[in-house]
């Protein structure tokens, strides 16, 4: 009967969060530290402590300190956000995104929670993709316009695929064979589907791509992995049903006014209790009756539970007891994260205009996608920046190199097959998400086989150590992705806290 209780209280603390906002001072059960193991209440700093400041940290924090729990939030940086971060306009004019970009019309928690903690949503702010008659592909040394590409020599994509892009040739043709059920967003981690975790490559393959043409299409600026070797078409068959959810939405998506980390920003000024930032940790120890949290300055928390909701690859940082094994151990260590190099320049002069190309360039060199964006909700459309997006092994190269090395190399890349660019530019700002202890990259991405052994798996509590973060999302990805594991994670521990 006991458990029954405990139980019963557990899905009416999720009914009434779902349905309202909790009053605190008529709730008709009491949460806090009272309900720690008996005696080791003296000895705790919260009921849960949550490591992570990002999204899921910050929607789990919010939801638990709703329902009347005491938390406590240890970040390692000095920022609120995570992957969610906007550069300042002091660094870069219309302060572009360096992570979490795009808002879609379904990312029903994010939307809601920019509504509740009052930012507002603006348009969407393109990064990567320009507007039609705004963008040159640049491809062995030759400019091609986009309507020039189906017939042009250098374009040697099967026969039924020429017609489509470098960038967006693959999507179509994986649309067609993706095998998961439109409305079932969880499918892409049912095992009946398990012989399609397999490599974009060898799909391509089947399809007649040369080598050349799969290097082109999908090892030149991806926005998801290295190569096509390194990356599971299965992934892009979640993508692509997930995108047809969020196109079938009726929801307002965009971006939030001031820079998406104005969200995060929000979030934790109305979580009323403490945020340790510049506090990384070193040791996160599951006990009987408790978890221990070490910080890397030898301090130590105390908390009946901890929440993780750092990326696999900051995970791998942090030693935890009891030792991870089987698929979640592999899964931890071996989860990779999108390379992303971005170099921020102030465009001196109308470049567009002198040559009267596009302003806006896909190249399979060094300079990666050089857009030049338009951040100015006053001026729409006047260039605010421009930006080198570095992905795939282009990313890896450059982030491998001194900082000062890697600006020069891309600048002069730009300004020698360009020659407009030459005195058009002012680096402003080097940001990368690989060479980043915190994060290791943009966005999880799952390898062949990768799905099938341990998606499942990692968000696997550890006795009293449960997980979080984009990579345990089920139904979403990116921003709504972090929003909902955050979520899930919450309701988790008030059922065991209730």
């Amino acid at each position: 009967m006991k458990n029954e209780k405990k139980t019963q209280q557990g899905i009416n603390r999720r009914e009434m969060l779902k349905k309202s906002g909790l009053a605190l001072a008529a709730a008709p059960f009491y949460f806090g530290l009272n309900s720690c193991v008996s005696g080791t209440k003296k000895t705790m700093d919260a009921d849960v402590i949550i490591v992570g400041a990002g999204l899921a940290g910050l929607n789990a924090a919010l939801l638990l300190e709703q329902a009347g729990f005491k938390v406590k939030i240890v970040e390692a940086t000095d920022r609120l956000g995570g992957r969610v971060h906007t550069a300042k306009e002091s660094d870069v004019p219309g302060h572009p995104e360096l992570g979490g970009n795009g808002i879609g019309g379904g990312y029903a928690r994010v939307l809601d929670a920019a509504q509740k903690y009052g930012v507002s949503m603006g348009p969407m702010r393109p990064r990567t993709e320009a507007r039609k008659g705004e963008l040159i592909y640049r491809i062995k040394n030759n400019f091609i316009l986009p309507e020039e590409w189906p017939t042009h020599d250098l374009n040697t994509l099967p026969e039924g695929y020429r017609k489509g892009l470098p960038a967006y040739v693959t999507w179509g043709h994986f649309g067609k064979i993706n095998p998961l059920p439109k409305n079932d967003l969880a499918a892409w981690r049912d095992p009946t589907y398990k012989n399609w975790d397999k490599s974009t490559y060898s799909v391509l393959k089947e399809e007649g791509f040369s080598d050349d043409d799969i290097k082109l299409v999908m090892g030149t600026n991806s926005s998801y992995g290295v190569d096509a070797q390194n990356i599971s078409v299965m992934m892009y068959f979640q993508i692509l049903t997930w995108i047809g959810q969020q196109n079938a939405s009726t929801g307002k998506g965009g971006a939030i006014v001031g820079g998406n980390q104005r969200l995060p920003e929000a979030m934790g000024t109305a979580f009323k209790q403490d945020i340790m930032l510049s506090s990384p940790v070193k040791n996160i120890a599951s006990e009987a009756d408790a978890t221990t949290i070490t910080l890397n300055n030898g301090n130590t928390l105390r908390a009946p539970y901890c929440l993780v909701t750092l990326p696999a690859s900051a995970l791998r940082r942090i030693q935890i007891s009891p030792n991870v094994s089987g698929a979640q151990q592999k899964g931890f260590q071996n989860l990779d994260y999108t390379p992303v190099v971005q170099l921020h320049y102030v465009p001196k002069k109308k470049y567009w205009e002198e040559d009267g190309l596009p302003p806006s360039m896909w190249c399979d060199n060094l300079a990666g996608r050089f857009m030049a964006l338009k951040n100015d909700l006053q001026n729409p459309d006047e260039v605010t920046s421009c930006v080198a997006f570095l992905n795939s092994k282009v990313a890896l190269q450059i982030d491998k190199m001194k900082q000062e090395d890697a600006i020069a190399l891309v600048t002069k890349t730009l300004e020698d097959m360009r020659p407009s660019l030459k005195g058009a530019l002012d680096f402003t700002y080097y940001w990368t998400w690989v060479n980043n202890p915190y994060a290791g990259g943009a966005y999880a991405y799952w390898k062949p086989g990768e799905i099938t052994d341990f998606s499942n798996s990692l968000a696997d509590p550890i006795g009293r150590i449960h997980f979080a973060g984009e990579h345990t999302a089920v139904m979403n990805r990116g921003m709504e992705g972090a929003m909902e594991s955050g979520e899930r994670a919450a309701f988790e521990l008030m059922d065991l806290l209730g």
